[in-house]
């Protein structure tokens, strides 16, 4: 009868830790995809900072000399059209 039990212990606490070992593999996947979004979010993030810096430098550059900025790039109508 006790080794029985034994077994039945044994067998409970070794499907125990193949539970919790398939549970730590869960978290750890679910960990380096949380770590690949916020590599992207932050390339992103990035992109966005420079792009903005770009447009305020462009800006700056127009309110210092507005004559460097042709407002006719072809597509313009004559005047009187």
């Amino acid at each position: 009868m006790i080794p029985v039990i034994l077994s039945l212990i044994t067998a409970f606490f070794n499907a125990t830790g193949k539970l919790f070992d398939w549970l730590n593999s869960q978290r750890l996947v679910d960990l380096g995809k949380t770590e690949q979004q916020l590599a992207s979010l932050k390339g992103q993030v990035d992109a966005a900072h420079k792009s903005v810096q770009v447009r305020l430098a462009v800006e700056r550059a127009f309110i210092v000399n507005p004559n460097s900025v042709s407002d006719n790039d072809g597509f313009k109508r004559p005047d009187g059209e």
